[in-house]
């Protein structure tokens, strides 16, 4: 989730109960104040009422009105504990055929030595209404207020943010093997420039320390090359001498294998460190059946001693990829799953439009599929394997936009590349 989002869900959170509270209060303030008005007009009839009686001893003539009436009948004499009450019932409006609220105030009063019970109704339907315009109108006037507030946060928020999404975009851009170093935008906000600065002074010595181990990497491989070649070529020819005895022959075939080994694992090392470098950055259009035709017409021997079954499923399928790397891919793909196949298992190819999908019965790993792509991760101990083949394909798919998807299920490995559009 963006920050922004994140921002304004939190705003939100805190002003929508502040103002569906602050509604409330002020709806029940206002009916409590309508209330208490139409109760003090109500008391002032009755002093009204009590003064023309004192003065008359009968009832003054009321107009009954649909929103004004006036109730009056006998007491009981012993009922002298009787005090004047306020309270809400409903009346029926004969011209709107509707039940309206009143306001009534209920006394006692003595006419002509008679205790009566007068009630003085009051319609509280104009208020109650002016009440819920008034209401409207808040609630109208809250809702701009919110959506201005929103609006203007939203604005503000993005104006704020935008010197670190350009930062962000930039570096989105950096890469290690870049020349020039990175240079960011100053920003205003002290805590922007700070983050500038600081990404700018990591990024340079970040960059430095990949050079710098870059060119380790590059000058180590190729300084290796020579004296493994010259350690290679002597023990072949003391293999050859028949003056060795068979310990002594035996010996030397054993470092004959580890520097053969050794060559190996520095030619996988230095062409890694080449593909991480992106130094094989040239691409053409690139026939893939006839790639995958020639390397496997290269592997028919090993594919015969093992007795595999074999089929194929080979559709034409051009891709821009470097022409090197598009070997190098099919090559460790192609030799994984014949070096790793079982006895008499099977092996499957397929190259489509959108797919290259190669599949081999193999028994199962004793690492999980995830991690068989880091460098010398091996699926089993007993293998010879320098446990860089699918580091070195995965680093490929990198590269060239590939999608690479590994399973093992049923038996069977699965290789499954896909081609991006």
């Amino acid at each position: 989730m963006k920050l922004l989002r994140q921002t304004q869900r939190m705003f939100l959170r805190v002003v929508l109960p502040v103002f569906a509270t602050a509604g409330v209060v002020m709806y029940f303030v206002m009916y409590l104040a309508i209330m208490h008005e139409t109760d003090e007009k109500l008391a002032e009839t009755r002093v009204a009422i009590e003064d023309f009686v004192r003065a008359h001893d009968t009832l003054p003539a009321f107009f009954q009105r649909i929103d004004a009436r006036l109730e009056a009948r006998p007491m009981p004499s012993d009922l002298t504990d009787f005090r004047e009450k306020f309270s809400d019932t409903t009346l029926l409006n004969p011209l709107e055929n509707e039940e309206e609220p009143f306001r009534r105030l209920c006394f006692p009063l003595k006419i002509r030595g008679q205790w009566t019970q007068l009630s003085i109704l009051q319609s509280t339907v104009e208020q109650e209404e002016l009440a819920m315009l008034v209401i409207a109108l808040l609630a109208l006037s809250f809702g701009l207020l919110f959506g201005a507030i929103l609006w203007v946060n939203r604005a503000v928020s993005r104006k704020v943010w935008q010197p670190f999404y350009e930062t962000l975009e930039i570096m989105r851009g950096f890469r290690l093997t870049n020349q020039e170093p990175l240079r960011l935008a100053p920003a205003a906000a002290q805590e922007f420039q700070e983050l500038n600065t600081t990404l700018e002074t990591l990024t340079e010595q970040v960059r430095k320390d990949f050079q710098a181990v870059k060119k380790f990497t590059e000058n180590a491989s190729h300084e290796l090359q020579t004296p493994l070649a010259v350690i290679q070529n002597k023990l072949e020819m003391l293999l050859q001498d028949e003056t060795l005895n068979e310990t002594q022959a035996r010996q030397l075939a054993i470092v004959a294998q580890s520097a053969r080994r050794m060559a190996r694992l520095n030619q996988s090392l230095l062409l890694l460190s080449k593909i991480e470098n992106n130094q094989f950055s040239e691409r053409k259009k690139l026939e893939l059946k006839p790639l995958v035709e020639k390397k496997l017409a290269w592997l028919e021997d090993f594919i015969a001693e093992k007795q595999l079954v074999v089929h194929t499923d080979l559709r034409d399928k051009t891709l821009e990829i470097n022409s090197f790397l598009a070997e190098t891919l099919v090559s460790n793909l192609l030799a994984n799953a014949v070096k790793h196949n079982l006895v008499g298992g099977s092996l499957r190819i397929l190259l489509d439009e959108k797919k290259f999908v190669v599949e081999n019965s193999a028994t199962p790993p004793n690492a999980p599929v995830g991690e068989l792509t880091v460098r010398f991760a091996r699926g089993s101990q007993q293998t010879e394997g320098l446990g860089l083949g699918l580091s070195i394909v995965a680093e490929i798919c990198t590269q060239q936009g590939l999608g690479l998807n590994l399973t093992f299920e049923k038996n069977l490995w699965t290789a499954r590349i896909e081609f991006q559009k």
